[in-house]
């Protein structure tokens, strides 16, 4: 069984319109020479279209994924332009898929703090949608120690339910906020409250050593993988158009020191891949098949390069600590 703890299903809807332009700007000069964003826009705003969920369920099919957690994204109030759609109607949305593929599909509710209606829309979603978390994202304006943020994972404690934060670089917006250190406070505040560093800080080249230091020292803060894989996976952000060549050595050499330094060790890394997140030009997917692959065989892959992971370990940050952490039903759904 594979679980992505942190995935993205979009629709147009459900963005600010300057929140797509800054996508788009974000491809367009992802790859020299550099492109048109006013002619990525259009086609970009297409190829993420997936309100009803059919373009991500046919791909995680094929892929081999069992089961996908939603991270909903409130951008509305990093530049003051709301969505054609509300938070709560686009937190409602998401839970609605979920009915509409149970066991395979689960959703966090996504919401500002500095919304005066945050708690009540947390609480809203876990007792009547069906959500399974908090998602929140500081570079959109805030830090996650932010006293705004108190009055939310108190309501999570409550409801049982566990935040993601997401950690590392800022797309397109300040990466100040996102800073792993942000947690520390937080997580010693809530010792009963699971966290969970999404990104991990980013993978290869980023923030994750700090991300180590700072779980090391909370045994409740988790780390997921999203979008690590374009750090690791040959190809990386450029895919089957790059020259970069799979650094697997330098992610088993990270992933031991995560193993050997945070309280659970593997018990607190999540496999996660951010779908649809790196893969902006079409969709080819191949970092996220590559990535797929490596987890499904990383006993006899770490063992080629000297290291030593059980299947038990493997298995755990496959899909048994985000089945644990995020309370998911794994007989539901699944044949």
């Amino acid at each position: 069984m594979l679980i992505d703890s942190h995935m993205h299903i979009h629709s147009s809807r459900w963005y600010p319109d300057h929140a797509k332009w800054l996508h788009a700007v974000a491809e367009a000069r992802s790859t020299y020479p550099f492109r048109d964003p006013h002619e990525l826009l259009p086609k970009y705003q297409k190829m993420w279209e997936d309100a009803d969920g059919r373009k991500w369920s046919d791909q995680y099919q094929r892929l081999g994924i069992d089961i996908a957690v939603n991270f909903p994204n409130d951008f509305g109030m990093a530049w003051g332009e709301e969505a054609a759609v509300s938070v709560e109607e686009m937190n409602r949305s998401y839970c609605e898929l979920a009915k509409k593929y149970p066991g395979r599909f689960y959703s966090f509710i996504g919401v500002d703090p500095r919304r005066h209606n945050a708690v009540e829309l947390l609480e809203k979603g876990v007792k009547e949608w069906g959500a399974k978390g908090l998602k929140l994202l500081p570079h959109t304006g805030f830090y996650p120690n932010d006293r705004i943020c108190y009055r939310l994972y108190e309501k999570c404690v409550e409801l049982g339910v566990p935040v993601a934060i997401h950690t590392g670089y800022g797309m397109a917006l300040p990466m100040k906020y996102a800073s792993p250190v942000h947690l520390d406070e937080p997580a010693q505040d809530f010792p009963e409250l699971e966290f969970i560093a999404a990104h991990a800080g980013c993978g290869i080249g980023h923030q994750w050593q700090e991300m180590a230091v700072v779980a090391k020292f909370n045994p409740n803060i988790s780390l997921d993988l999203a979008e690590v894989e374009a750090t690791v996976i040959k190809g990386g952000y450029r895919e089957s158009k790059g020259k970069y060549k799979d650094h697997i050595p330098a992610f088993l050499d990270m992933l031991d020191i995560w193993r050997n330094m945070l309280p659970g060790g593997c018990l607190n890394i999540l496999w996660a891949t951010d779908y649809p997140y790196p893969s902006f030009a079409g969709f080819p997917l191949d970092l996220i098949k590559g990535w797929v692959e490596l987890f499904n065989n990383l006993p006899a892959v770490a063992a080629e390069y000297g290291y030593d992971f059980s299947q038990a370990e493997a298995d755990n940050m496959r899909y048994k600590n985000a089945a644990r952490i995020m309370k998911l039903d794994l007989k539901v759904g699944i044949k």
